[in-house]
């Protein structure tokens, strides 16, 4: 096929969707179709206008608004009819994500999200997410442009079972036009890849966290159920790659922070690999998640997983077989889990494996590009 993939960032490089559409990209082209596209990001005189229409003193409301409202919607679907017009004709048109509507009628659409504005507005009491900052007006005009664009869609594919229900649920697709595909790790993978070896030097029983949005993914809860750890096993260690900075968290004994490491850095990416492979146990207690690739990675590298019982993280931790699932907001349960793969290492190794395993037949993009496809024939037209 002749494909047409519209995206925010450039998708050749990590800067779009967090690398997923330059792994879609690749895979697509690797099994032989042909892929154009447009970056619809804003750039020069469109970038002001949009800044200026949406600004607020609170720097998170505007980014929400830059990211979903009105005028930023209307210039960058410009973007991507321009982008469109100045290629050969597509058999389909893959669109990440809902921020502009491409506006050809002679072509199908189909969409591939990992979240929507109303599952976002589910997660508002959590304060996290793009609907938080926003006004119950402002969440209505953007639910009524969204809710145009999937109706009019071919067909919707999602990240996650959980975002898929949202679309059948909150926007009333027909569940035989939604189809849960899935992703993979963006981080470099081999999949032919034995067993995860066991550490190469003793060293102390670590986990490892990987989060930027601190507070959105749980950092602040993993540290407090981290100092209880340390009451039971004294040398355990914390690795938080992600965050520059910590302000007095810094000054706890037994927590390295690494900073965001770059994956298109060679030196910060050798450090990230070497922090997967120094730790026992991968935490990430998310308060809003639409999917969580960060745990594909964790998993693809034998690490055991432990994250919240909600959004999507029971579709990838099988809760007691590669990681443990705990309720939202449980430090003390979420202790008791670290706890208990810290002290047995040959626990955490079995679950590791098995969540190996599990990523290896599922989680790829081999895997989830075969479905993409398998949605994008049913669609082409002759």
């Amino acid at each position: 096929m002749r494909i047409h993939l519209l995206c925010e960032g450039n998708p050749e490089t990590k800067d779009s969707w967090s690398g997923i559409t330059l792994s879609v990209l690749r895979e697509l082209r690797r099994t032989g179709h042909v892929v154009d596209w447009t970056d619809v990001d804003l750039v020069g005189w469109s970038r002001l206008v949009a800044a200026a229409s949406t600004f607020s003193i609170n720097p998170r409301r505007w980014r929400s608004r830059y990211h979903l409202a009105a005028v930023p919607f209307l210039l960058r679907s410009g973007r991507a009819r321009a982008g469109l017009s100045r290629r050969p004709k597509p058999d389909v048109v893959l669109q990440i994500g809902a921020t502009f509507r491409p506006s050809r009628s002679d072509v199908p659409v189909v969409f591939y999200c990992d979240s929507n504005i109303l599952l976002a507005q589910h997660g508002r009491e959590t304060g996290h997410g793009d609907a938080a900052p926003l006004s119950e007006r402002e969440v209505a005009a953007i639910e009524d442009r969204e809710r145009a664009l999937y109706e009019s869609a071919a067909e919707i594919m999602t990240l996650s079972n959980r975002v898929a229900e949202s679309f059948i649920s909150d926007f009333g697709i027909p569940r035989e036009r939604v189809h849960t595909v899935h992703g993979g790790p963006n981080l470099e993978i081999r999949l032919n890849d034995g067993p995860r070896e066991p550490k190469r030097t003793v060293g102390p029983p670590t986990v490892l966290f990987v989060g930027r949005q601190f507070l959105r993914k749980g950092g602040d809860l993993l540290l407090r159920s981290f100092l209880k750890v340390r009451r039971a096993i004294p040398n355990a260690r914390l690795l938080i790659v992600g965050p520059e900075t910590l302000g007095d968290a810094e000054q706890v004994e037994q927590v390295e922070l690494l900073g965001f490491l770059r994956p298109d850095d060679p030196t910060a990416r050798a450090r990230l690999e070497q922090a997967y492979e120094d730790a026992d146990v991968f935490c990430l207690p998310t308060r809003f998640e639409a999917f969580g690739i960060v745990f594909l990675e964790a998993m693809h590298r034998g690490l055991p997983c432990i994250g919240p019982r909600a959004w999507a993280v029971p579709e990838m931790i099988t809760d007691g077989v590669t990681g443990f699932l705990v309720p939202p907001e449980d430090e003390d349960a979420l202790a008791a889990r670290l706890i208990e793969l810290l002290s047995d290492p040959s626990k955490a190794r079995r679950m590791g494996e098995a969540g190996r395993r599990r990523a290896r037949e599922y989680f790829t993009w081999p895997a989830t590009v075969e479905r993409i496809n398998n949605v994008m024939e049913g669609v082409k037209r002759p």
